[in-house]
This record gives structure tokens, C-alpha cells and sequence, in this order.
């Protein structure tokens, strides 16, 4: 995803079927890095979903994941604010990207 982090924030996201499932509101960083490593999306009144800004694509106003809402439903719960421990970027690895494992 090519993008200034910033730029990020605000934006709508949306499932692969189109479904809005909530609102970016924060990105976490990569140690040492300006780039995004996660995004922070607003996914229900009680809960934000960190997800790998790798797989997410950025289509106008809107970032789009290639994932189902029910798929998301179930994705692991991680801190919200600042960096990744290292024990949550192996959760979410192996989550988004279980082939990668």
C-alpha cells in the first residue's frame, strides 16, 4: 500500500464483498519506520481491529481488506496504541497470513 500514513486516518473501510465495516482511525508504525504497519479500524462501538496495512488497498476514499465480515469477527485482539509486542505482530501474522507460517 502505497500512501502517507496520515492520509490513512479517516478513511472508510470495507470488506471484499463492499460492506463498510468501519473507520480507519489510527496507524501503527514499524520500529524504526515512518511506514504503516498496521491499521487501526474503528470496527464496532467496542472494539477497533489492528490489521497488517499490507493487505489492505487503497481505493479512493476507502481501504478495502480482502476479508469477510464473519472472517473479521474472529480476527485476534491486539493493543491498540503504540508499537506491536512482538508476541501480537506473531499473532496477527500468522492470522492474515497463514500460508506465511
Amino acid at each position: 500500500m502505497v500512501s502517507s500514513v496520515q492520509d490513512l486516518v479517516g478513511l472508510q473501510a470495507l470488506s471484499r464483498d463492499g460492506d463498510k465495516i468501519g473507520t480507519v482511525k489510527d496507524v501503527i508504525c514499524g520500529p524504526g519506520s515512518p511506514a504503516a504497519e498496521c491499521l487501526v479500524i474503528k470496527y464496532s462501538m467496542f472494539r477497533d481491529l489492528v490489521v497488517p496495512a499490507d493487505v489492505a488497498e487503497r481505493q479512493g476514499q476507502n481501504v478495502t481488506l480482502p476479508f469477510t465480515r464473519s472472517f473479521l469477527d474472529v480476527a485476534p485482539r491486539v493493543a491498540t496504541k503504540g508499537q506491536l509486542s512482538d508476541s501480537d505482530r506473531a499473532r496477527l501474522e500468522s492470522f492474515y497470513h497463514p500460508s506465511a507460517t
